[in-house]
């Protein structure tokens, strides 16, 4: 198939080939800055992929049965930005003369909802193949939901072009093993093997046989020389060979694409030192000729290889208005004969916000319980309420509460469930959840312990740097994991993922308030969420408070990042504090404070006085922090402020001023039942007291 096409298009692929190569030295050289190896050494692979492969289209970018395309290799972004702007996207010459500038659309690495055609964030190694591995799922779940034996409206490929240091890092190995492992057939890997690295050849730290690793995972295994275009046609003609075969009959596709990095230089071809550096204007200048192009002026690319490039992006794009005409007649068949597919496609593609819950009788149910245990229970009931929701949890399903009832979970021949094990690979989960969210028509949640969202960071940064609403469930959220002890114990996460910009951490203290943080994850469209829940069961505050919270009174505290609990007493003459916490120690804040008025202390004055007490439930320090009206209101600065929280205290110190103290942990854990440990580490109602009259010196 693509044997063929190549034949009767050679010239017009290596007409754009050269194009590509042409923008990428001059859009690198102006820069000073940037990866022209990828760019030279990739042009045939890239052109390949985008002028004769991928189904996709400038007109309908967003076509949802267009090819994904990532570069995982993102450092070498001028290659997909080269290929965008001669595929006709939204991106002009000068866009590509203003790499890597200010306000640019072309950032030094190819930035999600920034650029047209750009599918997800990548830059960071590994990322984004384990994205791919996401989008190639979602394919996979989504296909399953809506194809049938005459229609297959769901019907697309994932490629990838990765470097050797996107297969080095680890994240790629979790993300490809589960790949292999459900048969992702549909995913093709163009695995640029060109043997450099910033520091030299590869195999100064890189020995292994790559192709045997995937080989073990359940991947197909071919080769290619990377920089021919017969030879990739042979290549790709057999992965789509496997890639046609039903569910579970064949693996992925890694092509390993043997290539010369910085092909055209005279001067650096095959050389270590052009992944990563600028040629110079000579440089530049000896390599068009070198190339055949005798005009050196920057930025200059012939007609004949626009000519090319344009005539191929317009034989691509015809597949998406085929496609969408086919679709007219699909979408009146299910109106009339399969009503429930029409309803889930509207649901899926064309409604724009999810919705929240509408049985909310377990959230106004009174006693204690866990917020991992209410999560779970709102979950379930959002699932039912938006069948875009799927996911799973890192062999920890039964702990962090995660699977769906009536659904089943995903394996290699059946993709029609809505659950999914990912098995023990927190950071691939991550990275796959974001690559699903990424795809459209679903949103992933993935689940695990706290104490691991170390190893999910880079996921859960990138989630938050492309503001897409993948949702992140941690549970055993504090020291009170108990006997584990100190190595599943967090201190220092709470505070380590409210640094990052743009993501919602909330930390509730009961049902109601993990009710409405779920619901705000939910309905959230341009944030992730991470959701830090107890393994123990925490106290309902409506028990403890002398009046119901409302709802909207909870929703609207979550916005600003806290809410008032209980307020000062109307009792004159008293020494007015306020109590702030998160999550499970807002019932010692509140039970503290009843403590703490039943006190008489000495004022400045030497008088007998009552301490009057407002407590303040915070989810979300960081939002608050960001409210200065709420915050200001909430806790005013010239009365003294406490804070606790079982963990390090970096969130508080803002909130707290030098008029106040936290109570939190400073060193890592310890092995003992959480009630054993709760004494010790001095999180009590009684201690919490002692350490605020401490505090005021009035004990």
């Amino acid at each position: 198939m693509f044997t063929q096409f190549v034949s009767e298009h050679k010239n017009d692929l290596e007409n754009t080939a050269l194009a590509v190569r042409l923008l990428g030295m001059d859009a690198v050289l102006k820069a000073k800055s940037g990866h022209v190896g990828l760019p030279l050494g990739g042009a045939e692979l890239g052109t390949f992929l985008y002028f004769a492969v991928m189904n996709h289209s400038a007109k309908q970018p967003q076509w949802i049965d267009r090819d994904r395309f990532v570069l995982s290799a993102g450092h070498g972004s001028m290659l997909q930005y080269a290929l965008l702007h001669l595929a006709q996207y939204d991106l002009s010459r000068e866009d590509i003369a203003n790499f890597r500038q200010l306000g640019s659309k072309t950032p030094g690495h190819p930035e999600f909802g920034h650029t047209a055609g750009v599918e997800c964030t990548t830059g960071p190694l590994g990322q984004g193949i384990s994205n791919a591995v996401g989008m190639a799922l979602a394919e996979r779940m989504l296909a399953a939901r809506f194809n049938d034996s005459n229609h297959s409206v769901i019907d697309h490929k994932t490629y990838v072009i990765a470097g050797d240091g996107c297969l080095m890092e680890g994240v790629s190995a979790e993300a490809c093993s589960l790949a292999g492992h459900l048969k992702l057939n549909r995913l093709i890997v163009l695995y640029d093997a060109n043997n450099i690295t910033i520091d030299g050849t590869i195999d100064i730290a890189f020995s292994e046989n790559v192709g045997k690793r995937y080989e073990a995972y359940g991947w197909n295994i071919l080769e290619a020389d990377g920089n021919d275009f017969i030879s990739l046609a042979k290549a790709m003609d057999k992965a789509q060979n496997f890639a046609s075969m039903p569910n579970g009959e064949s693996g992925p596709t890694l092509i390993i694409c043997k290539g010369i990095p910085g092909k055209g230089s005279p001067k650096w071809e095959g050389k270590p030192k052009i992944h990563g550096n600028p040629m110079s204007a000579e440089d530049v200048i000896d390599a068009k000729k070198h190339l055949g192009v005798t005009n050196t002026e920057p930025f200059y690319v012939p007609n004949a290889c626009l000519e090319s490039a344009y005539k191929l992006a317009n034989i691509c794009g015809q597949k998406a208005k085929k496609w969408s005409e086919l679709f007219d007649g699909v979408k009146i068949h299910w109106e009339k004969a399969q009503p429930e597919k029409a309803k889930l496609w509207q649901n899926l593609f064309e409604n724009e916000s999810y919705n929240g819950m509408h049985n909310e009788s377990f959230a106004q149910a009174k006693g204690k319980m866990a917020t991992r245990t209410a999560s779970g229970k709102a979950l379930i009931e959002l699932a039912q309420e938006n069948p875009g929701l799927v996911g799973g949890s890192a062999d920890l399903a039964g702990s962090n509460l995660t699977t769906l009832p009536n659904t089943s979970f995903i394996n290699a021949k059946d993709f029609s469930g809505r659950n999914i094990h990912f098995g023990v690979r927190e950071h691939g989960m991550a990275a796959i959840c974001n690559g699903i969210t990424l795809h459209g028509g679903l949103r992933a949640y993935c689940a695990t312990f706290a104490v691991f969202s170390d190893y999910m960071r880079p996921a859960i940064r990138l989630a938050a740097l492309m503001k897409i609403p993948t949702l992140f469930i941690l549970t055993h959220d504090s020291y009170a994991v108990g006997e584990d002890g100190p190595t599943h114990q967090p201190i220092e996460h709470a505070a380590a993922l409210r640094a990052i910009p743009d993501l919602n951490v909330y930390r509730p203290a009961d049902t109601l308030e993990t009710y409405t943080a779920w619901e705000s994850a939910v309905l959230c469209e341009n944030k992730p969420t991470v959701l830090l829940l107890t393994r123990q069961d925490l106290e309902d505050l409506d028990t403890l408070l002398p009046a119901q919270r409302s709802k909207e009174e909870v929703k609207e505290g979550l916005c600003k990042g806290a809410y008032l609990l209980k307020d000062f007493s109307a009792e004159e003459n008293t020494l007015k504090i306020v109590l702030i916490a998160s999550g499970s120690e807002v019932s010692i804040a509140l039970t503290a404070s009843l403590l703490l008025e039943s006190k008489t202390v000495e004022n400045i004055a030497g008088e007998k006085v009552k301490l009057s007490a407002r407590v303040v439930s915070s989810q979300c320090p960081q939002v608050l922090v960001e409210n200065p009206l709420t915050l200001n209101k909430l806790v005013p600065k010239e009365i003294p402020i406490y804070a606790i929280e079982a963990g390090s205290p970096q969130s508080w110190g803002e909130i707290v001023g030098r008029n106040g103290a936290i109570f939190s942990l400073k060193t890592f854990g310890n092995s003992a039942p959480a009630s054993v440990l709760a004494k010790h580490f001095g999180f009590t109602p009684e201690a919490f007291c002692s350490f605020v009259l401490n505090q005021l010196n009035l004990r």
